[in-house]
């Protein structure tokens, strides 16, 4: 029997068991593709990781912890991880990037950040054109996640240095069900059944099928990314950053990333009325999808996207309030859960696995963060 078992060796799942290896643990781990893979929510190349959006919220001292987190698995796996880039975070004052107090305290006289007017934009990077109204605060500290890199280098560590026992990790074999005794858990699949003590469950889109009981208010959004030939005058400074995130006032919260091999990567955070089941998300990019991702670039990045390289769907899990749900199973406490990364989890994962790993062991360690709790819910 295995001390833990895990659901879903994805950014959280995989880190969950990267961290119970290191504690000296014995776990196995069930995944229904072979991550890293296109079909869920890790992938598309990049992520930010970037303080200026959590200043004076839960997730800032968390967003730090993983920065170390990364830091330190790019140095023992050898791989590159990080690459400084800075970040913009941009939008209307009163608009909801900008809600509350957190990012006005961004700009303090001891804070790294700098607060730009829409005019001092287009002075430090000329291939934008925010409307006169537009707010900015430049995180110049802020860098770029190589998420597939970092997929990698996690499922390595939780395999085990090389002449210490790791994770059994068992790949393109889903969990079909799961139970819990006074005893211990045990994991179902088509290939047999498995005993562990205790069970952490990240599966990502595929969480409510593993929940049914629970009735999570979890919503999947279908979103896709976009990869252009990088073009105009600017082509050879864009490479150097920033990324950027840009709330408009009809269109909706715009991201997009420096070039790198693949092209200028582009995409919405959030596109309303994009619901989807995951065993049916519709894998085609519409020729309409991208024209309009293109009307954004040309009001507010006139030149700079080419030709479309490459599109992706990727699948983001959201609650309500779009915060996480990292707590244990409300009805069998050797259980754990994370759900709903809503679109940013991905830059937390090395913590997020740790305080899964908490909770999994009841080490007197870090305790989540009470907006995390299921009860949340009811």
């Amino acid at each position: 029997m295995h001390d833990f078992a895990v659901i879903g060796l994805g950014a959280i799942g995989g880190a969950t068991a990267a961290e119970l290896v290191r504690r000296g643990h014995s776990v196995v781990g069930f995944d229904r593709f072979t991550p890293p893979h296109t079909i869920g929510s890790a992938h598309s190349e990049t992520r930010m990781i970037r303080e200026a959006w959590y200043r004076g919220s839960p997730y800032m001292p968390l967003v730090r912890d993983a920065r170390r987190r990364w830091a330190d698995l790019e140095r023992t796996s050898g791989r590159a991880l990080l690459r400084p880039a800075g970040a913009l975070m941009m939008g209307p004052e009163d608009g909801r990037v900008f809600a509350g107090s957190r990012l006005r305290d961004a700009a303090r006289p001891d804070a790294c950040d700098i607060l730009l007017s829409a005019g001092e934009v287009v002075e430090r990077f000329p291939w934008l054109r925010p409307d006169p109204g537009t707010v900015t605060i430049y995180e110049p500290g802020a860098a770029i996640l190589s998420l597939e890199a970092c997929l990698e280098a996690t499922l390595e560590a939780a395999g085990g240095a090389e002449g210490a026992e790791g994770a059994e990790l068992r790949f393109d074999e889903p969990a079909i069900e799961w139970s819990a005794s006074a005893s211990g858990v045990r994991v179902r699949t088509e290939r047999g059944e498995y005993p562990a003590r205790r069970l952490a469950i990240a599966a990502g889109a595929w969480t409510p099928h593993l929940l049914p009981e629970l009735s999570l208010p979890l919503e999947v959004e279908r979103t896709v990314q976009y990869w252009f030939e990088p073009a105009g005058a600017h082509s050879g400074v864009l490479g150097e950053g920033p990324a950027w995130v840009w709330e408009l006032e009809r269109e909706g919260t715009w991201y997009g990333f420096p070039p790198s091999e693949r092209g200028l990567k582009a995409g919405m955070h959030f596109q309303a009325g994009r619901r989807t089941d995951v065993e049916r998300v519709d894998r085609e990019v519409g020729a309409s999808e991208t024209e309009d991702l293109r009307k954004l670039f040309a009001r507010y990045a006139p030149g700079v996207a080419g030709a479309l390289r490459h599109a992706s769907v990727c699948l983001y899990t959201n609650t309500p309030d779009e915060d996480f749900i990292l707590d244990r199973h409300p009805e069998h406490p050797r259980v754990a859960i994370f759900a709903g990364g809503s679109g940013h989890a991905f830059k937390f994962a090395p913590t997020l696995g740790s305080l899964m790993a908490d909770l999994l062991t009841d080490e007197p360690r870090r305790h989540a963060p009470p907006i995390f709790s299921i009860d949340r819910f009811g």
